[in-house]
């Protein structure tokens, strides 16, 4: 992973879709697969970075892609330019704009929750955009403070029979159905990978 700039100056922001996926009082959450890896198990909604499609709009702004072999939506930028980039991401020109890719991605290939998916199958429609600013884990424990860019999406499912196969995910496939309460906790003990495991569960956001 690129290492953070040295300018103080530079402010890290990264743009995500998160998906509210509900169910008879429930909330579907996945365990973050890259902090599973290092040994650290946080649950959080379906969803993740949102890709760049036109790099020529960040030109404006001053603004270098954290990872320019990537297109996720992940970027330092002067911080006086955050205002224009504010607008320029509201008005949606240049970047994705459905949380679909993140949905196959969790739901069929990482979690293998569902065996197929295809944009028909789902309906996103767009509930609010949170903003807020805090160090990303992304970089170790102390990493950069981030400006966050948040899209959230009510997803429903036109088919029933998807629905049954969320139902019920398996014990290793790191998803889960929390209710309010739990969600509210922040923190629960869940069996991961065959151990019992303190979980921190990020989604707060699908509450408000």
């Amino acid at each position: 992973m690129p290492s953070p700039p040295d300018d103080p100056d530079l402010l890290r922001v990264s743009c995500a879709a998160l998906c509210r996926i509900m169910h008879q009082g429930r909330y579907l959450l996945v365990l973050n697969q890259q902090r599973r890896r290092r040994g650290r198990y946080v649950l959080a909604p379906v969803g993740g970075a949102l890709a760049l499609t036109e790099p020529e709009h960040l030109t404006a702004f001053g603004a270098r892609l954290e990872d320019p072999a990537a297109a996720d939506l992940r970027l330092y930028l002067p911080a006086g330019a955050l205002a224009g980039f504010r607008a320029w991401f509201h008005s949606g020109q240049g970047r994705e704009r459905s949380p679909f890719r993140e949905l196959y991605e969790e739901l069929v290939s990482e979690t293998r929750l569902l065996p197929a998916l295809s944009p028909g199958d789902v309906i996103a429609e767009p509930l609010r955009t949170v903003e807020r600013r805090e160090p990303t884990d992304r970089h170790g424990d102390a990493g950069p403070l981030t400006h966050y860019f948040l899209e959230l999406y009510d997803v429903r499912f036109t088919s029933a029979r998807i629905l049954a196969a969320l139902r019920d995910p398996a014990p290793d496939s790191g998803a889960v159905w929390l209710t309010p309460a739990q969600i509210a906790a922040g923190a629960l003990r869940l069996v991961v990978d065959g151990v019992l495991c303190d979980v921190t569960v990020r989604a707060s956001l699908l509450l408000g």
